[in-house]
């Protein structure tokens, strides 16, 4: 048994359809008619952190304790990568691994650090060391002899892309990563799993230039061919697992949660000149000429510089802590309440807390932006570090920002947004052929679990697709594995000494 998972992070299945049916992505409509497909449920908020997370293990954010990219410390308003503030949880590949199979990891999003495993393994675009890029650490030496590029996550570097800058690097990234896989799948492996972001970045920057969109999606399909290819050239019967973290669609409005916040008096903020000054910057530096003027200066220190702070120009509001009741972070739209006792200077009595929080949901959804409380959407020993209040996008709301100093609630958008069907294609020896199917992000790893015969942690969130399968697989027994109860408690007896509610 071979499983090899694809990521294509972004990629929505509103658009390989149609272009599939009409013969643009040959090999799109190859895998899907002769395999299993179908929209992914993904996570709320739609976010690739903790997307990628989930669909690793199997587990809701609750369970993981990552929310975001970033999140707030308990107790605290810093904000810093949810992966320094809780035990890692283990990954699909972590159990093959522990069960001895052979596995190879490239790219994926939420590895931070290559650690060691039963394989290999490259770290993802948010990779925190050159140093720890690689499992083992001369695979890098040997990625790099083979011009491998890692994706591109410095906003300098891409703000000072030109339009056909940007779609080329994105294509030669993509190409690069692809090769790595082919020299991967060339050695002996049982599980490998890869993930490519151009269709993530290229959707977020030029989501209504359809016609560059298909070009993109026709770059992954020719791609996808060579793999099947060399496959097939191998006699090699694996089963290919193609997913994505989420969908996408267009952001043409977008909600100001702070502005919002403001408004109704929960939020108290300075005023400050150059908030002001800087947000108007930063809306006017969006417009082509403006554009066009600062790139042909940005050769020269000082306007590349500066061009590069208002393009930048983000959320870091200055909150007047001891006035306000509650606030927004980033650009996710997650709402924390400043609870008095467990906000440095929170003001909200722990009795005012629920009403509050229904008070706000109640309005938000009078505006029509969907907002959630966190136990609704979540469970798990990390409840605790979730926000307090989710908001989701939708075709209503694109996009949600805590940007302030524009006086308005919403805002238009531009390019493309994420949104909460992803995709799920199954092809391979052991998948049933053209069946449309539903899936959520937590199926796949119990999934994949079940097609090597592995026991499935009772923790895990998701279902075995079953569904899917022909031949053997359909009369394999699931299998599920007992949690030791007593690792259990101890654990969250850790978790709670380490946040200071025990000692």
């Amino acid at each position: 048994m071979r499983v090899l998972v694809i990521g294509l992070d972004g990629a929505t299945l509103d658009l390989i359809m149609p272009w599939a049916e009409e013969g643009k992505l040959p090999t799109f409509y190859k895998l899907m008619s002769e395999g299993s497909y179908g929209n992914l449920e993904s996570v709320i908020p739609t976010l690739t952190i903790p997307a990628w997370n989930c669909l690793a293990s199997g587990k809701n954010p609750g369970k993981i304790g990552c929310f975001s990219f970033v999140q707030k410390a308990y107790k605290s308003y810093n904000f810093q990568f949810p992966f320094s503030l809780v035990k890692k949880e283990k990954d699909i590949w972590d159990i093959l691994s522990d069960y001895g199979k052979k596995v190879f990891v490239l790219n994926a999003p939420n590895v931070q650090y290559a650690y060691k495993i039963n394989g290999c393994m490259v770290a993802g675009p948010l990779y925190i060391s050159e140093e720890r890029l690689t499992y083992p650490r001369s695979l890098r030496e040997e990625l790099y002899e083979m011009h491998y590029e890692k994706d591109i996550t410095d906003p300098n570097t891409l703000l000072l892309l030109n339009d056909y800058e940007f779609s080329r690097k994105h294509k030669e990234i993509t190409e690069s990563q692809f090769n790595a896989l082919f020299h991967f799948i060339e050695k002996k492996y049982d599980f490998g799993f890869a993930v490519f972001s151009e269709l993530d970045r290229v959707q977020h920057k030029f989501w209504d230039r359809k016609k560059l969109i298909l070009s993109h999606y026709q770059n992954i399909d020719r791609k996808l061919k060579d793999l099947l290819h060399k496959l097939e050239q191998k006699n090699d019967r694996t089963n290919i697992i193609i997913v994505s973290d989420h969908g996408f669609g267009p952001d043409k409005r977008i909600f100001l949660i702070n502005e919002w916040l403001i408004r109704k008096r929960l939020l108290v903020i300075k005023k400050l000149f150059t908030l002001k000054f800087t947000k108007t910057l930063a809306r006017i530096q969006k417009r082509a000429i403006i554009t066009k003027i600062f790139g042909s200066l940005s050769k020269y220190a000082f306007f590349k510089s500066l061009y590069l702070k208002i393009a930048q120009s983000s959320a870091r509001t200055p909150i007047v802590w001891d006035a306000t009741k509650a606030f927004s972070y980033a650009i996710f739209g997650q709402v924390y309440i400043n609870l008095k006792g467990r906000e440095p200077q929170g003001i909200v009595k722990k009795e005012e807390y629920e009403l509050l929080r229904n008070k706000i949901i109640k309005e938000l959804q009078e505006k029509s932006v969907k907002a959630f409380r966190r136990e609704e959407l979540y469970y798990g020993d990390y409840l605790e570090l979730a926000p307090d209040i989710i908001i989701q996008t939708d075709d209503y709301v694109n996009s949600i920002s805590a940007k302030v100093g524009y006086g308005k609630e919403f805002i238009e958008g531009f390019g493309g947004s994420h949104r909460i069907n992803g995709i799920f294609i199954a092809w391979g020896p052991d998948i049933k052929e053209n069946l449309e199917i539903k899936a959520k992000i937590y199926d796949v790893a119990p999934t994949i679990l079940h097609m090597f015969g592995i026991p499935i942690p009772k923790d895990m969130d998701g279902r075995v697709l079953k569904e899917i399968f022909k031949g053997e697989l359909v009369m394999r027994e699931i299998k599920y594995q007992e949690i030791d109860e007593r690792n259990r408690i101890k654990k969250k007896l850790r978790e709670l000494r380490r946040r200071g509610m025990i000692f």
